[in-house]
This record gives structure tokens, C-alpha cells and sequence, in this order.
């Protein structure tokens, strides 16, 4: 049984039960488009699947955006993006805005793609900070305090894209000084 059946089945049993006016809802899914069978899937579904391609982001965020759920798909997406940071890091301590302030700074990050020598060294990791800052400020913030932030498929898959490419450049980013490295006899 899917997620949505398995969903609606306890939506079924509280509101038997007489739970249902006195719990908070999450708003109805927006639909945009219809299969019109269950052996066909949607054009968004479809785009989402071959777009999003990583684990951490598809496994949290897929079954939410088929079923109109967006603004908690972005939200799923961005939770998995700040606990691969954390993890990658070593930094439980921090979340968010300013886990990425801290991990991606300027003068001492502990996540890197350079040893910064250049301007464009340094030009790389400062925009990419306020990037992952910005990102959390910008969308993930807003998702998990609104629950209809983002209403519609193109924005959810524009905003999980954008969780996406911050989680593979968070992929290829070093956790130790680039002088450390030997090279391979």
C-alpha cells in the first residue's frame, strides 16, 4: 500500500474516531495534472524523475511532490541538504543559516573547494556561502513556517533543483587543508 493510501486511512480513522476538529490539518494537495490511468504518471512526476537525481534529495521529497504536496517536498529537500552538511562537517551543534555560515565561511570553513589563494578561490567560496545561506533564508525558512509557501509544481521543482546542485557541490568539497593531500606515488 502507498504512502498516500496508508495517509488517507488515518485521515479516515480520526476523523471516526473525533479527532479531526481538534487537530491541525496540512492544506489540500494541489493538483495540476491527473493521470488518467494508475499505469501513467504525470508530466510533473516525470520531470521530477529525471531531474532529481540524488538519494538524500529523492527519497525525502519524490512521494511528497507526486502528491501535490510542494511546499513539503522543498522543505524535505532542504532538511536532507542541511543533515548531509552537518554530517560531512562534524557540526550537530549548528543548523541552518548559520551552519552554512560557519562551514562555507570566508577566512576558516570547514568545507572548501580551494585553498582559496586566488581571487577566484576566494570569490568561489564567499558566493557560494551566501549561496547556502541565501537558499535556507530564502526558501527553506519560509517552507517550514508557511504551509503553502510554495503552491505550484515549477516552483517546488525549481527550489528541490536548487537543493540538489548545493548538495553535489557539498559532495565534491574537502574537509581538510588541500596541503595535507600527497600526491599518488
Amino acid at each position: 500500500m502507498n504512502l498516500i493510501n496508508r495517509l488517507r486511512e488515518i485521515q479516515k480513522i480520526i476523523r471516526e474516531v473525533g479527532l479531526g476538529m481538534s487537530t491541525i490539518s496540512l492544506p489540500a494537495p494541489k493538483f495540476l495534472l491527473l493521470p488518467s490511468s494508475q499505469d501513467e504518471s504525470s508530466k510533473e512526476e516525470i520531470l521530477f524523475s529525471h531531474l532529481v537525481k540524488e538519494p538524500e534529495i529523492e527519497s525525502v521529497s519524490r512521494d511528497l511532490f507526486e502528491s501535490g504536496f510542494y511546499n513539503l517536498a522543498v522543505f524535505e529537500a532542504f532538511k536532507a541538504l542541511n543533515k548531509f552538511i552537518q554530517e560531512k562537517s562534524c557540526r550537530n551543534d549548528l543548523s541552518d543559516r548559520k551552519l552554512m555560515q560557519q562551514v562555507f565561511s570566508e577566512n576558516d570553513p570547514t568545507l572548501f573547494w580551494s585553498d582559496r589563494n586566488s581571487i577566484s578561490e576566494k570569490d568561489e567560496q564567499k558566493g557560494y556561502m551566501l549561496i547556502y545561506e541565501g537558499s535556507f533564508a530564502a526558501i527553506r525558512n519560509p517552507c517550514s513556517h508557511e504551509t503553502d509557501w510554495i503552491d505550484d509544481h515549477q516552483t517546488a521543482l525549481d527550489a528541490i533543483l536548487i537543493a540538489q546542485h548545493l548538495l553535489r557541490k557539498a559532495k565534491t568539497a574537502y574537509t581538510f587543508p588541500l596541503a595535507d593531500i600527497t600526491s599518488p606515488v
